[in-house]
């Protein structure tokens, strides 16, 4: 066996941990850490488990960030179906200035009352964070 980490060896790593959520709940597995390496151009629809994304494409890369809001179904709604850490994408590759990265917030959410972000300087990168009561994600390290 190769990696401990990544056992289905699909380049995605996650660290998660138990929280208890009391008596009507129980206990729910909550992402520690996720790392997601991006190596090929297209569009990605980011989990809400993910919280550092690598980007090493000399091609064109959408980010579809994850919802930062709750259910609107109430006590019977699953938690944990929306972000609740920020989320770092960097350039590792350098080649944004060539071809931006372009950065999305989920539909009918913005990231600092923007409809879209881009991520153009080489070796760049931003940390998001979610915020419920923006609608939307939060620029708090350029």
């Amino acid at each position: 066996m190769t990696s401990q980490i990544d056992l289905d060896q699909g380049g995605t790593f996650r660290q998660w941990y138990k929280a208890y959520l009391g008596p009507s709940v129980g206990w729910i597995n909550i992402p520690l850490q996720s790392i997601l390496p991006i190596t090929a151009t297209g569009t990605y629809n980011i989990d809400a488990s993910t919280s550092f994304i690598t980007v090493n494409v000399a091609a064109s890369v959408t980010v579809v960030l994850p919802t930062t809001l709750g259910s609107t179904g109430g006590v019977q709604a699953q938690p944990g179906r929306y972000a609740l850490n920020p989320i770092t994408i960097v350039d590792i590759g350098g080649n944004a200035s060539s071809f931006p990265i372009t950065i999305n917030p989920f539909a009918g959410e913005n990231i600092m009352s923007l409809s879209t972000l881009s991520l153009s300087t080489p070796f760049g990168g931003y940390t998001l964070a979610p915020n419920a009561t923006l609608h939307g994600w939060s620029v708090i390290s350029p």
